[in-house]
């Protein structure tokens, strides 16, 4: 096709027209007329069929009219005719793909890209994260121990790094998971990293520096949490739950309600649980175990929708009423994240 003409509807077109269209097109999207958009693409599509910014640029508005069923199929389309900046485009169609929970197909297709050694190492961590993510959404393309051999081990570890470091934290909980049941020590520093940073779930960070404890990881760490701070040696910390306090406060509860209401015994013990991964490997001000179990009676009490004799259970529990307060008011103030990790069918609460 010469600059002019259009071949096939031998239509003369003037100087720049498609590059004229392209800008207006742009233009437009950028001012969310998408609509008005994606038809100033077409046209420049139909002058000029392997123009690369007219293709994306109906790529662009699809994804902004939310039809990303047929912007992967553009997207598609210009991955086998290799039009436009591959990488680029490879972005955007496996992330059309998620968006359409396709996590076959990019795991599929992510395999074999790496497998080929072709991806920029600008653009790895990006697609090796949404290769993690994808992993875990699929039904039938889990991790094994198959990826950690020979063929597949430096990959399946630059996986699990991308997804230690995801943002996304269902992505981060599923490659800490999978570090955890394929035993991958080569990301040590990297649980190490996830453990000290106090913008991640908390009850993350309690599974990691258990995750240490079980390496036997003897290397000195800080650990922040708000105001609190602590230094420690992640194989000489005790369980949650194994500590001397957390016996108590289970064995108070126990020796109270076990024979007169199991059901609220049992949601005592959960919210116990529940606060212990959350505030691990802290310890609370108070060391009075009764009270501690009194204030998981009364919150678990009202949780249940029962009536409660404030005064008659401090009696019962043996402590003073104002460090049971004192303890409820901390539980409540976590109570909410609380509920939410009980509800959740994950393996965060019930490890």
């Amino acid at each position: 096709m010469s600059d002019n003409i259009n071949q096939n509807n031998k239509v003369i077109l003037f100087p720049g027209l498609v590059k004229r269209l392209v800008e207006e097109g742009m233009t437009e999207l950028k001012e969310k007329n998408a609509e008005k958009a994606l038809h100033l693409f077409k046209d420049a599509v139909s002058y000029e069929p392997n123009h690369p910014q007219a293709r994306f640029g109906n790529v662009l508005s699809l994804i902004e009219l939310n039809r990303q069923g047929e912007a992967v199929d553009l997207t598609k389309a210009l991955l086998n005719e290799g039009i436009g900046d591959y990488y680029e485009i490879l972005q955007v169609h496996v992330s059309l793909l998620v968006q359409l929970s396709r996590y076959e197909e990019v795991v599929y297709l992510l395999e074999t890209v790496l497998s080929e050694n072709r991806l920029p190492s600008k653009d790895a961590e990006t697609f090796y994260e949404l290769l993690h993510f994808s992993r875990q959404m699929s039904d039938s393309k889990a991790y094994n121990q198959n990826l950690l051999d020979q063929d597949h081990k430096q990959e399946t570890i630059l996986e699990l790094r991308a997804g230690l470091q995801a943002t996304n934290e269902p992505a981060k909980w599923k490659a800490l998971q999978t570090v955890k049941e394929l035993n991958v020590h080569g990301l040590l520093k990297e649980v190490r990293n996830l453990v000290q940073d106090e913008y991640v779930n908390p009850l993350m960070r309690t599974f990691g520096l258990r995750l240490l404890k079980e390496w036997h990881d003897e290397e000195q760490l800080t650990f922040n949490r708000g105001d609190d701070t602590l230094t420690l040696v992640p194989t000489s910390l005790e369980e949650p739950g194994e500590r001397q306090l957390d016996r108590e406060i289970r064995q108070a509860l126990e020796n109270q309600l076990e024979q007169d209401d199991p059901t609220l015994l049992q949601m005592a013990k959960q919210l116990h649980h529940t606060y212990l991964l959350m505030t691990y490997p802290f310890l609370p001000d108070s060391m009075n175990a009764k009270a501690w179990a009194c204030a998981f009676h009364l919150v678990a009490a009202e949780q249940l929708g029962l009536d409660s004799d404030e005064a008659n259970m401090v009696s019962c529990y043996g402590c003073e009423r104002f460090e049971v307060l004192a303890a409820s008011d901390e539980i409540e103030a976590l109570e909410q994240d609380i509920l939410l990790e009980s509800q959740e069918n994950n393996q965060w609460f019930h490890t």
